[in-house]
């Protein structure tokens, strides 16, 4: 499988649950704690946008994490492998 196609899935989940995390946490319904949860996806998927470069792998994995964490949604080890994977980046 393209690794490409398998990062561009994984962000597109990643922003789909981002925005409804956002969405939530905008309609009333959404209190402090989701604000935050908000915000920390936000975060994560801004790290996992950028290009992966030597230095940044505990905090490519920790976006990771976050993203799995806050929206519910669980990346398969092929996407996480491509989300952390050094030649995803560039590098």
């Amino acid at each position: 499988m393209d690794w490409k196609l398998v990062v561009a899935t994984a962000l597109a989940a990643a922003l789909g649950a981002a925005a409804g995390g956002w969405a939530l946490a905008n309609a009333g319904g959404g209190g402090v704690e989701h604000q935050a949860d908000a915000k920390m996806l936000e975060i994560s998927i801004a790290i996992l946008r950028e290009p992966a470069r030597v230095d940044d792998d505990p905090m490519r994995s920790w976006a990771v994490r976050v993203v799995e964490k806050k929206s519910g949604v669980s990346f398969t080890d092929q996407q996480r492998a491509a989300l952390l994977k050094r030649a995803a980046g560039g590098r």
